[in-house]
């Protein structure tokens, strides 16, 4: 899983291997050691955690630590084959009256993208090894 946190934003991109763990365990996460000087000075953990007791997905930030705590309804969008991931949108007005916004979202990983490449998801991506895809099925036109 990688993280990717920009101004008022926060990506979790996963691939299809997180995915099916996600499905089995309704939990990913990943921890970064920071060093410094002489050795660790901490350790910063992100996470997706499956929730059924929520009715919407909310970020949470707790220490050294922020997770997605995910909902049953964006939990079986991130699932479905065909879904490209989970996108959270918040907006609200500050004490000044100034809109504000924060999105995060939970993407299924694709390599980067060329003309002549079939559109895939990455399925596994080992440290040291080839990516391994699998295709983006069609969606279902509905009748």
């Amino acid at each position: 899983m990688k993280i990717r946190i920009q101004d008022n934003s926060i990506r979790f991109r996963v691939t299809l291997r997180e995915v099916e763990d996600f499905a089995k365990s309704g939990r990913l996460e990943r921890r970064t050691a920071v060093l410094s000087g002489n050795g660790p000075t901490g350790e910063f953990l992100y996470a997706i955690i499956h929730d059924p007791a929520i009715a919407e997905s909310v970020i949470a930030i707790e220490g050294a630590s922020i997770s997605f705590r995910m909902c049953d309804a964006d939990r079986a969008q991130l699932l479905a084959p065909e879904e490209e991931g989970v996108y959270v949108r918040r907006e609200w007005k500050n004490a000044e009256g100034t809109p504000q916004r924060f999105l995060a979202f939970v993407e299924k990983d694709r390599p980067g993208s060329t003309c002549v490449k079939p559109e895939a998801w990455i399925y596994d991506a080992p440290p040291h090894g080839e990516v391994e895809t699998r295709p983006i099925p069609k969606r279902q036109l509905s009748t």
